[in-house]
């Protein structure tokens, strides 16, 4: 009946102890209202034994609770159970939010899809799966990138912010990548972060400048911005291209220069992000 999560029957025996006691009923009063002999009820509400669905739904008919409630609590306490038997405690107390959107998308689509819905009425843990899904890759990336740069810039300070930037999208969308296939780190879990960071830091290919891969143009152009001379060959181009005027800076313009190379985080994020099918997709088709 139950999935992953079970019901603890002390907290069930609980549940139905507080309508008891709210109904001002004896023992015996309350289980011949469900049915019961004054020793089964007494195992259930002591936590002996757990009550069964009949009992329960008796129960909610009775005090207008719903059978989901007895068995789990308040529908947030099943689904931040539920995230939390997964491992995602850490995550929840610091987004508490997670648990009321899930509570909102299970409210609207509930009354369209009755699949969502187990035998006592809260989402299916499936359910439950697929919306943590869209939220959890959001927050692990902030969390991921947050732990990231605070360690670069703590620790590299003599880099230029140029390069801090850089190296803080580079070596985070590794992490990312590595979550995704591993799902070894978890929310939380600063210091694998920071070794990661720290591995990284230490291969000789991150001591200087990267070169990328420019088979594609993102590659060529984070390539050309990385080199102000470079930079500027590109404007002008550009500039012959569209207005037939050749660029320099030798009487200013550096502005420019700058606002060009500042697309660099961008295009290395992209970079990142993106795969060879889809750069192919972008690119060659």
């Amino acid at each position: 009946m139950f999935g992953l999560l079970q019901p603890d029957k002390e907290k069930v025996g609980n549940r139905l102890k507080q309508i008891k006691d709210e109904m001002n009923l004896s023992f015996t009063e309350f289980g011949n209202r469900l049915g019961l002999k004054k020793t089964t009820i007494n195992s259930y509400v002591q936590g002996y034994n757990l009550a069964p669905i009949e009992v329960v739904e008796k129960a909610a008919n009775l005090s207008g609770k719903t059978a989901g409630w007895f068995y789990f609590g308040d529908i947030e306490d099943y689904i931040s159970d539920y995230l939390t038997l997964l491992g995602h405690k850490a995550m929840l107390e610091d987004h508490s939010e997670i648990t009321e959107q899930i509570k909102t998308n299970f409210f609207t689509s509930s009354s369209k899809n009755s699949g969502c819905k187990n035998e006592v009425g809260y989402p299916v843990e499936e359910f439950i799966d697929d919306c943590f899904a869209d939220v959890q890759d959001k927050i692990m990336h902030e969390y991921v990138v947050n732990t990231v740069n605070g360690y670069l810039q703590k620790e590299c300070p003599s880099l230029p912010s140029k390069q801090l930037e850089e190296n803080g999208i580079i070596i985070s969308e590794k992490i990312m990548g590595y979550i995704s296939i591993s799902r070894e780190i978890h929310y939380g879990e600063k210091e694998k972060i920071i070794n990661f960071v720290k591995n990284e830091l230490s291969t000789p290919k991150n001591s200087q400048h990267m070169k990328f891969d420019d088979y594609y143009l993102i590659g060529k152009l984070i390539n050309i911005l990385d080199d102000e001379e470079q930079t500027e060959d590109m404007i002008s181009c550009l500039s012959l291209a569209y207005t037939d005027k050749h660029f320099s800076t030798f009487f200013g313009g550096s502005e420019l220069v700058e606002i060009f190379q500042s697309l660099r985080p961008k295009l290395i994020k992209l970079y990142a992000e993106k795969d060879d099918e889809e750069l192919y997709d972008w690119f060659e088709k």
